[in-house]
């Protein structure tokens, strides 16, 4: 058992090391074969006449410091500046800097990091760590124990752990620390909240499999929502890029067309009549691909 308050069980040292690791992304999905086929004639000439979207991915945007309340405090300069290193430091942590009262104040707060992993800190505390480096080691290693503790926890649940949407870790006026886990929507603790809050990760992952015991029928059902979800959105995006390359291949046959009703020469306009079959052809596969696609997912519903 590991007790989050600063002691060492069971050969967890409860100053780990500071740098955090990152987790690994999910793979990219591969592209798939849509492009239009050569055939036994040259189709360069008609290649300019068609402009391509080029696709661009949008910036990544900084990781920044939620004003979750209004009774977020103004900050010295000092704090601020320790901040943004905490931010280097902590690269998947979104910090949180906010004074809160009670459970349900901190819930609500931590429900808006954006990070991996989120972290409420009162000013007064923040304010001590940035004028002593010793409360600062003191509490950043805490902050290392925490999200070690969440890891392990994530690890123990296994298979369940889709039953939690995030996890924080916070310290209240007085400095002491808990970590939290807020679940799914739909699913509560045992309080009646929605967040599950603990010292020690043997608490937590008792708390978490209560919760999960007791709700089994609607985990379940949630599972089964957040799937069906899945397949829609992946059925979506892949009809969505069908039906543009359904709709390059038409610009592709008008301008074709034009072509051949002004083209003269006997030999040339051969090569624009078999060029225009060939994306009829082409574009009844891509409209065929398209209800398949659909007629499945229609399928698997029903």
């Amino acid at each position: 058992m590991i007790n989050i308050g600063g002691y060492e069980k069971n050969g967890f040292n409860a100053s780990v090391g500071a740098s955090r690791r990152e987790r690994p992304g999910k793979p990219e999905k591969p592209e798939k074969k849509g492009e239009v086929k050569e055939k036994n004639f040259d189709r360069a000439d008609f290649s300019s006449l068609i402009g391509g979207e080029q696709k661009t991915e949008a910036p990544v945007e900084e990781m920044k410091v939620e004003a979750a309340s209004e009774k977020t405090a103004e900050l010295s300069k000092t704090a601020q500046d320790y901040l943004e290193k905490l931010k280097k430091k902590y690269g998947n942590m979104d910090f949180i800097v906010a004074d809160y009262k009670t459970d349900e104040e901190a819930d609500k707060l931590l429900a808006k990091g954006k990070g991996e992993y989120n972290c409420l800190i009162t000013p007064a505390l923040l304010e001590r760590m940035a004028a002593d480096e010793d409360v600062a080691a003191e509490y950043e290693a805490k902050i290392d124990q925490g999200v070690e503790s969440i890891e392990q926890v994530r690890t123990e649940l296994g298979d369940d752990a889709d039953m939690v949407d995030k996890y924080g870790v916070t310290f209240d006026s007085e400095g002491n620390m808990s970590i939290r886990a807020k679940l799914v929507e739909g699913l509560i603790g045992q309080d009646g909240s929605n967040t599950i809050k603990a010292l020690t990760v043997e608490d937590m992952l008792a708390q978490l499999k209560e919760a999960r015991d007791l709700q089994a029928e609607k985990l379940a059902k949630i599972r089964e929502e957040k799937a069906k979800k899945d397949v829609e959105e992946e059925t979506t995006a892949d009809t969505g890029e069908v039906d543009k390359d359904i709709n390059t291949l038409k610009n592709e046959r008008k301008d074709v067309i034009a072509q051949l009703r002004a083209e003269q020469n006997d030999d040339k306009k051969a090569e624009l009549e078999e060029l225009l079959k060939q994306l009829d052809t082409e574009i009844t596969e891509k409209d065929n691909d398209t209800y398949r696609k659909a007629h499945t997912h229609f399928s698997a519903e029903a």
